[in-house]
């Protein structure tokens, strides 16, 4: 079973909807985020320093979120998904993005589950060590 960090509920004040009207004013969504981690090493030497910062990465959630205005809630919680992986801090990342999008719900939803493709990397990686170009499935195209 893998080690999980869980940050749930998330509140950013951000421009995203569809309708150009809902892009005109900030509005609150929340983000819930759960990153595949490995605690043993922090918990062994009870270290801060061996485990995620989530107080430095809910600010990179915050301002990603706010640095430009979304449509859709699949391209925000995208791009969380996609900086939460180049931070290298993880190797799989689940990214929920909520708001309130119609009278009467709680709130509309979107889900995306990204995973790095460390393989791949290693691949491309020992085919430039060895000086010959990579094969089309080294660099991930079949």
């Amino acid at each position: 079973m893998a080690d999980t960090l869980v940050i749930q509920d998330l509140v950013i004040s951000c421009r995203l909807g569809v309708l150009e009207w809902e892009r005109e004013q900030p509005q609150e969504i929340r983000v819930d985020v759960e990153l595949e981690i490995d605690a043993a090493a922090a918990a062994k030497q009870d270290d801060v320093r061996r485990t995620v910062d989530y107080a430095a990465l809910v600010a990179a959630i915050t301002e990603l979120a706010q640095r430009r205005s979304f449509r859709l809630m699949e391209t925000l919680a995208h791009a969380i998904a996609m900086m939460i992986l180049e931070r290298g801090e993880t190797a799989a990342a689940s990214v929920r993005v909520k708001k309130q999008a119609l009278a009467g719900i709680g709130y509309a939803a979107v889900t995306v589950e990204r995973r790095r493709r460390l393989a791949r990397r290693r691949r491309v990686r020992a085919a430039a060590a060895s000086g010959r170009p990579p094969t089309a499935r080294a660099a991930g195209r079949r």
